[in-house]
């Protein structure tokens, strides 16, 4: 057992998730939790079994959990910071393991030292900042296919709405990305540049646009 994996299983942590399994939630608890409490965060644990067949299922539980932004501690076993919206994915995520004919169990715990909490959430950054280098990669094509057009000469109403597709296709992603980024990737900044440098591009070849089409309606007349 890997050493960032066995603080969620060692006899301290084990007697956080029986109790969380015998407690009656009181939805205010959390908010008397104390400072000290919440300085190593607290996290929701997602464990469940997926039967094999139909050969789909596993599959389609994995990518439900790739786009919560879950970070897989091994297999079948995710984690996320606690939020209420986290919780909600989860117990969503579950009901599908359980459509499956499949087991999932949803617990809470906290982060057994800073140590620990430090590695957890490098590796969630890491990740998020993969997926911030696909973004700022799809902005390189976007630049690609506006200089394209312009060589080709294809200054039309059609190809500026294709543009227009793309750049919103563009901060979807991004958006997405953003949405399971929960600590603030250093990655991020540099893909919202690149983003609104394609807003930018999106709007000068629009306008160089509307001119030719203009001069073309200038000309006919």
């Amino acid at each position: 057992m890997t050493d960032m994996i066995r603080p969620l299983y060692d006899a301290s942590n084990m007697l956080i998730l029986q109790r969380m399994l015998h407690e009656t939630p009181n939805p205010h608890a959390r908010d008397a939790r104390t400072s000290a409490q919440t300085t190593h965060g607290h996290w929701l644990l997602l464990i469940y079994r997926v039967p094999s067949d139909p050969s789909s299922a596993r599959s389609a539980i994995w990518r439900e959990t790739r786009r919560l932004g879950a970070l897989a501690l091994q297999h079948a076993v995710c984690l996320l910071p606690f939020s209420d919206a986290n919780r909600a994915a989860y117990a969503h995520v579950a009901r599908r393991v359980e459509e499956y004919g499949g087991e999932a169990t949803v617990l809470e715990t906290a982060a057994p030292d800073d140590a620990w909490q430090a590695k957890i959430v490098a590796r969630f950054n890491a990740a998020r900042d993969e997926e911030y280098e696909e973004v700022v990669d799809e902005t390189e094509r976007f630049h690609e296919e506006i200089a394209r057009e312009r060589r080709k000469g294809k200054f039309t109403f059609a190809e500026l709405e294709d543009e227009e597709s793309n750049m919103e296709r563009l901060r979807k992603y991004l958006a997405q990305v953003q949405a399971r980024d929960a600590f603030g990737a250093k990655g991020q900044a540099h893909a919202v540049a690149e983003v609104e440098h394609c807003a930018v591009a999106l709007d000068a070849f629009a306008q160089e646009i509307y001119e030719r089409q203009k001069d073309a309606t200038t000309d006919a007349i």
